[in-house]
């Protein structure tokens, strides 16, 4: 009688135990408290703000842009894409313009199809473009210097990076849209769309980075006096904000086998 009395004992403490291990099991499989995510931003103007506070604390930026203009806009010139550098910014009761920049672009004529390579940048003093196909390099203290390719090349600018007040027009627009959250290039962003004060300028798609609230595209929409419309689509990945930059990095290096000149590039 004992024995059987021991025995249901061993039987309700091994079915207890049992319960007991199995009820920490579901425990441990169920979720724990979800965390707080970041609130997304929906309003155009709070997104500007921010927008222009985080710019504001650029000195130098480091980016590849894709130039891609469509409809009426493609007789500005065909796509691009390359590398950018840029700092510092200088606003002598004009136009802002940057400091020391050097850009290399790909560069497909929109007819034909022909890729023309060229690079050029200042240092602050001297200008110089870099033509790959003629295997020539043309530098002075002139601007003017960079000829047609000059415009080619600060095309790739994104200058609202380096601007004592980046998103002012922006801001005081005639008119802000929120148009939800998109990924460029990998990079989930803010769309806002903006029509400016001026009338005569284009109506711009501006994509803000949630991260980071800085620009990595902006799309700018034309309307020609013919009544045709085009399109310019301007898009940043791989954004380095002040990066270490070498003392020479905004220099002419001369390519092995290359011609220098003071002429004027064509």
């Amino acid at each position: 009688m004992k024995r059987l009395i021991s025995l249901a004992i061993c039987l309700s403490l091994t079915a207890a135990v049992a319960a007991a291990q199995e009820k920490e099991k579901v425990k441990s499989k169920a979720p724990g408290p979800k965390k707080a995510g970041v609130a997304k931003l929906s309003d155009p103007l709070e997104i500007l703000k921010k927008a222009d506070a985080a710019a504001k604390t650029v000195k130098s930026v480091k980016y590849h842009v894709v130039i891609e203009p469509s409809g009426a806009a493609e007789q500005f010139g065909g796509k691009a894409e390359g590398d950018v550098i840029m700092s510092g910014v200088l606003t002598d009761g004009g136009r802002p313009t940057i400091e020391k920049y050097y850009v290399e672009l790909k560069v497909q004529a929109p007819n034909s199809g022909e890729i023309r390579h060229i690079s050029g940048g200042t240092d602050g003093e001297d200008f110089y473009v870099v033509h790959h196909a003629e295997k020539t390099a043309y530098q002075d203290i002139d601007p003017a210097v960079m000829g047609r390719a000059g415009r080619t090349l600060t095309a790739g600018f994104m200058i609202e990076y380096l601007l004592d007040g980046p998103f002012d027009d922006e801001m005081n627009g005639r008119a802000r849209e929120f148009k939800g959250i998109k990924k460029v290039a990998g990079e989930e962003c803010y769309v806002v769309h903006v029509v400016y004060q001026n009338e005569q300028a284009p109506q711009a798609t501006w994509h803000f980075s949630v991260k980071d609230l800085l620009p990595r595209c902006r799309v700018d929409e034309y309307t020609l006096q013919d009544g045709s419309k085009g399109a310019i689509r301007k898009t940043i990945s791989k954004l380095e904000v002040n990066p270490k930059l070498a003392p020479d990095a905004f220099k002419l290096k001369l390519p092995e086998g290359y011609t220098q000149t003071d002429d004027f590039a064509p």
